[in-house]
């Protein structure tokens, strides 16, 4: 399509040099004439500018159809984008799928064995099901969320903004560490860490870029570690899945564990947002409860951490409401009102509370 745009372009320049010159000719042609001749200066000086007005005719035209290519092209391509990541995710699934349909073949194999040699453990049987129906509810989840969270490289490079927070920290836990997106960037900067998830088909992903994730629930875990023993902690998107009572062992848990001055990183979506309050956190029906951020911060601080901070992120900038020109008589008030109504419904659609294991700092410790 482009080198076909391109050709007309050229098309018509050539036709409006052509043009320019027949005009100049026919301004030369009259000018001679015995009637015109004293008028010469002024029709020629005529015609050049009807030749002006006629190419600035022609270039509107262009420009016209150049904005409505433009914006066809990139609605095309767009869409072919959309298609090719699809495409992708749903290669991912089918791959992972196929894994489980395989590792869940052979555990019925091992049932039907059982059953035809009539020296079945009832109980053992049920258990061995019940694992089954986990895993593929599991994997029905891992799907959603590769669906709706995002591609990895897309979701490498947001997380790779809380990098820096652990620069001074080593031997990172990674709390629900799905596909391992976060673990990716901490072994680039030559950091030990270590990631958790409840979900096996998540790790087998993972398992696949060569990182060994352990399957563990956030509290089994870190009820399992030493005091003093983990130098920094991180969870993305999972804290909105916990119970609040479950979500409070996990945070004192964690300042237990942590070693001094480990810092800990919790993101989670924002419900000061309108935006994502709906387009993100309802779309996920496993969320427990939104987590206002000054709620994080209050049970980090009541868990004895330090420096407490919120981290906005993800600017919403394309969906906001546009101001009008400040020459506008009622411009002022309308964009204030503006203003108001984007922080309202586009705030941030993630945040993170992160703190600091500070040995001696003030705090509200816990019993």
């Amino acid at each position: 399509m482009r080198r076909v745009i391109e050709e007309l372009v050229e098309k018509r320049k050539r036709q409006q040099e052509k043009l320019k010159k027949n005009i100049s000719e026919l301004a030369n042609f009259i000018g001679n004439r015995f009637f015109f001749k004293k008028r010469k200066g002024k029709i020629k000086r005529k015609f050049l500018e009807f030749n002006e007005a006629l190419n600035e005719l022609l270039t509107a035209q262009d420009r016209e159809w150049d904005a409505y290519n433009n914006n066809h092209s990139t609605t095309v391509f767009k869409s072919l984008e959309w298609k090719i990541e699809k495409l992708q995710a749903e290669y991912s699934n089918v791959k992972t799928l196929l894994i489980n349909f395989i590792t869940l073949e052979a555990s019925l194999q091992k049932l039907i064995d059982s059953i035809e040699r009539k020296n079945l453990d009832k109980e053992a049987a049920l258990k061995e099901l019940k694992e089954i129906k986990d895993q593929l509810s599991v994997y029905q989840y891992s799907d959603f969320e590769q669906r709706f969270r995002g591609d990895e490289q897309e979701v490498k490079e947001k997380l790779r903004r809380y990098i820096p927070i652990f620069s001074e920290a080593d031997d990172i836990l990674d709390i629900g560490c799905g596909r391992g997106e976060f673990i990716e960037l901490l072994l680039q900067e030559g950091k030990r860490a270590v990631g958790i998830d409840i979900s096996e088909s998540m790790l087998k992903r993972a398992e696949e870029k060569g990182i060994k994730g352990k399957k563990f629930a956030a509290l089994e875990y870190l009820r399992h570690q030493e005091n003093n023993s983990i130098g920094g902690i991180f969870s993305a998107q999972v804290i909105e899945h916990l119970a609040p009572e479950y979500l409070r062992d996990v945070v004192r848990e964690s300042f237990r564990t942590l070693k001094q001055d480990g810092p800990i990183v919790l993101e989670t979506i924002n419900p000061l947002s309108l935006f994502a309050l709906s387009n993100i956190y309802f779309l996920d029906v496993s969320h427990r409860k939104p987590l206002h951020p000054e709620y994080m911060r209050y049970l980090l601080e009541s868990s004895g951490f330090s420096d407490v901070k919120i981290i906005y992120s993800g600017e919403l900038n394309e969906e906001k409401l546009v101001e009008i020109a400040p020459n506008n008589p009622t411009a002022r008030e309308f964009n204030i009102n503006v203003d108001k109504l984007n922080k309202i419904l586009f705030s941030s659609p993630v945040y993170a509370v992160s703190g600091k294991k500070i040995h001696g700092a003030p705090g509200f410790l816990s019993d």
